[in-house]
């Protein structure tokens, strides 16, 4: 089996097809391009380049991660009004031209809502699906009354003040890189943690002890963002009924959660909720995944749904 500290990360060329309604559809692939197939769904605001963040444990499962840009990213074309449901349709078109019958599925925030779209909307292509930091429903009564707070205000902003979330969005991205930055200038003269304290740059970036060249990755993440319509576009998708049951889906899931996000206490009601389905915790926050550890257990998860 191949070492996924051992594989160098591929930039892949973007790829792209015309739907049946005249929209285009983008998505670029990792891992090896003759692998069992899985979907990836990257995060609200960001592009199908994230999926590369997975390319090295893609590799040692021999998966071909074929990670799409939703309407509004990536070149992918902007449809406004249609339900999360409704990108199942485009899904299932992209596979049929790839001649694909079954999938796997994964994702993160925003790309978790998706995740677990697809699950739902074709669970005769769906074998599994692990939503990462999934979204919140927030039309669910029961997410209002397990989130915290700040999870409230972040949520009531997003339906209606979207645009100044979008400028924050920017703030924090702007704001990490220049913690980041200052820290590591200070490399061992940088103030000494207390023991279990958490930085704010730790859930913002990626975790400490995630590999330079991932974590670079992960940076260009937050900076080569989609267009603020998409942006836009992602925040309406989350914001209202998302036109699928979310607590009967029909496929295994496997929900992961940083242990600092604010999606974890409702992720974990999901797991309760749903059919088949479980809740599994990673350290550091929402941006937690991209820790080597993290990635490994979520790929693996992954993996065993196309061994089954």
């Amino acid at each position: 089996m191949v070492d996924s500290t051992d594989v160098p990360l591929i930039d892949p060329p973007l790829r792209s097809t015309t739907l049946a309604d005249g929209r285009t559809l983008t998505w670029q692939e990792f891992g090896v391009p003759d692998g069992r197939p899985v979907l990836y769904f990257h995060g609200g605001g960001s592009t199908s380049i994230e999926g590369g963040i997975f390319h090295g444990e893609a590799v040692r499962n021999r998966l071909r991660v074929i990670a799409t840009n939703r309407p509004g990213a990536g070149g992918s074309t902007l449809r406004p009004g249609r339900p999360v449901a409704a990108y199942a349709d485009d899904l299932r078109e992209l596979l049929d031209q790839l001649g694909i019958e079954a999938v796997a599925c994964f994702g993160e925030s925003n790309g978790g809502m998706i995740t677990m779209a697809a699950a739902a909307m074709m669970p005769d292509r769906v074998r599994g699906a692990a939503p990462i930091n999934p979204t919140l429903p927030w039309f669910d009564r029961e997410a209002r009354r397990v989130s915290s707070a700040g999870a409230a205000i972040a949520y009531q902003l997003m339906k209606r003040a979207p645009r100044l979330v979008a400028s924050l969005a920017d703030h924090a991205v702007k704001s990490a890189e220049r913690r980041h930055r200052v820290e590591s200038e200070q490399g061992d003269a940088s103030p000494p943690r207390r023991p279990g304290s958490v930085s704010p740059a730790d859930l913002v970036g990626p975790p400490p002890g995630t590999e330079p060249d991932v974590a670079a990755l992960h940076r260009r993440t937050e900076v080569e963002r989609a267009g603020r319509d998409g942006l836009l576009a992602e925040f309406a998708w989350a914001s209202r009924d998302w036109g699928f049951d979310h607590c009967a889906i029909p496929a295994p899931l496997d929900f992961f959660c940083g242990e600092h996000d604010i999606q974890g206490p409702f992720a974990r009601v999901l797991a309760q909720r749903n059919p088949d389905a479980r809740f599994h915790e990673f350290a550091h926050g929402h941006n937690g995944f991209s820790h080597p550890d993290a990635r490994r257990r979520i790929v693996d998860v992954v993996t065993g749904y196309l061994e089954r």
